[in-house]
């Protein structure tokens, strides 16, 4: 069941087709811009291709395009370690949960 795709030559509007059998040429569909205007005659086109990605891809495209822009906006990455440590010594002079 193949999906044709036209283009209007006189001003570029695109348009799909669907059919139910690949035998025979399908009927191309009025201009939907030209709305029976005489010139705007809808002709077939190759189609692009269509490329499907898994989610891993999806995400390294995304951080290949976008990694240093969320970089910058989010900053230089939290020592987490440093973070633990502070914690530690501020939590040296609290009472201890056997409440003393």
């Amino acid at each position: 069941m193949p999906l044709y795709e036209f283009m209007c030559k006189a001003c570029g509007a695109r348009d799909e087709t669907f059919t139910r059998t690949i035998t025979g040429e399908p009927p191309a569909p009025e201009c939907p811009a030209g709305q029976g205007e005489p010139g705007h005659v809808m002709q077939r086109v190759v189609s692009s291709f269509a490329r499907h990605l898994t989610m891993a891809d999806q995400i390294a495209e995304a951080e290949a395009r976008f990694g240093k822009e969320v970089d910058a906006a989010m900053g230089h990455e939290p020592d987490v370690g440093r973070f633990a440590r502070r914690y530690e010594e501020l939590a040296r002079g609290l009472p201890g949960a056997d409440g003393s």
